[in-house]
């Protein structure tokens, strides 16, 4: 995890400090594992909402938005779940057309917060 500490790699709206406590509170495996778990699940969430767009079933937007919030969160994934809370918000207010736009840049985010995410498993 030391390489990690060159935070000149890593975006801005990736905080590096919550997988350096997870790993100081739960040790490499566990982060590991939830790393590992985001990497699958996170995705899965992003083809709920996508898919909740498509269909225009508000409801299951909205929790894999409230789901992707935390899960990403936690990791240290700034941006993912702001955006995550701005879907979740738009979907709530059944603001449909704002979410198409939210997704295109959640989808980018979470491409940027993936690659960091392999990159910090290999110095867990």
């Amino acid at each position: 995890m030391n390489e990690q500490a060159n935070n000149s790699k890593i975006p801005a709206d990736i905080d590096p400090l919550f997988l350096t406590r997870l790993q100081e509170l739960g040790g490499s495996k566990l982060a590991s594992e939830l790393v590992g778990m985001y990497l699958t699940r996170g995705s899965q969430l992003l083809d709920t909402i996508s898919t909740g767009l498509d269909t225009n079933d508000l409801p299951a937007v909205k929790n894999a938005a409230h789901s992707l919030i935390s899960s990403a969160g936690n990791l240290g994934g700034k941006r993912v779940s702001d955006l995550a809370k701005s879907i979740e918000s738009a979907a709530i207010e059944e603001q449909i057309d704002t979410i198409p736009e939210l997704l295109s840049k959640i989808i980018s985010a979470q491409e940027a917060f993936q690659q960091y995410l392999q990159g910090a498993l290999e110095h867990l």
